[in-house]
């Protein structure tokens, strides 16, 4: 069940939230969005899913501010927090370069005029910490409000996922997760992880551009490699299907992809 900006968040009448300690609350918070959704751990009918926009991040944000005063169920002991930060402004680090006390000069070398609060998270596997940033207002109120969250960059999970369960061993494998004005490319060979970055592209032509460049850069196989598409339109995928055998289409997993950084 989905709603939009509706002046009260009604929750379905199957959500008990009596049971709170059986439920996950996930905050997404995008360039023009802010989103959440909340679900029964132990039983996945038991659903919801709302979502703020506006011209900008601010705009939402806002909307969600009021909403979290208005509404005390935000505050309940839930089984789980997580917090996914879809921003372009990121990077990969190996862990035995990265020093937490230069994360900001990592990000500024990388990009040009970057505000906001530099966070990190270090993976295991691959050996890798990701920078990311996140507007210092956000960052604060998410804190504040939600103590015990982990806020994590919005490709861990996919990283996750890939290293458990998601895909095969063997071969070379894309993600490509289509955004509003671009695409998160991530690249693995095996479980190793090859390349994540992010394309500035609005339409489906220049996406896939951008995409078969990676592919040769990387030398993959059209024929034997597999692409996975995330909330990728009909034409991008119909335009890659053109040069590329083995393309799946990952929306059915959107749960299971989360669950894995939680």
């Amino acid at each position: 069940m989905s709603a939009y900006l509706s002046m009260e968040i009604q929750l379905p009448e199957n959500m008990d939230l009596s049971r709170s300690g059986q439920y996950v609350l996930i905050l997404e918070v995008h360039a023009e969005r802010f989103s959440f959704s909340l679900y029964n751990a132990e039983n996945e009918q038991e659903s919801f899913d709302y979502c703020f926009s506006g011209d900008k991040l601010s705009d939402a944000f806002s909307q969600f501010q009021d909403a979290f005063f208005k509404h005390d169920f935000f505050t309940y002991p839930f089984r789980k927090i997580l917090i996914l930060n879809h921003t372009p402004v990121f990077t990969y680090i190996p862990n035995l370069l990265f020093e937490e006390k230069d994360k900001e000069a990592y990000i500024q070398f990388l990009f040009t005029n970057v505000s906001g609060k530099i966070l990190h998270q270090t993976l295991s596997y691959p050996e890798m910490t990701i920078l990311h940033s996140m507007p210092e207002k956000v960052y604060d109120f998410l804190q504040r409000s939600f103590p015990e969250a982990s806020i994590v960059h919005y490709t861990v999970p996919f990283i996750e996922w890939c290293r458990e369960t998601g895909l095969p061993a063997d071969g070379n494998r894309m993600i490509i997760f289509r955004e509003k004005d671009g695409i998160d490319v991530l690249c693995f060979s095996r479980r190793q992880l090859l390349l994540c970055n992010h394309f500035d592209c609005e339409s489906a032509g220049d996406a896939v551009y951008y995409a078969l460049y990676v592919y040769k850069q990387l030398k993959f196989n059209q024929l034997k490699d597999f692409v996975y598409l995330v909330k990728a339109e009909d034409e991008l995928e119909k335009k890659l299907n053109k040069y590329i055998q083995n393309i799946v289409l990952c929306e059915d997993n959107q749960r299971e992809i989360q669950k894995s950084a939680i």
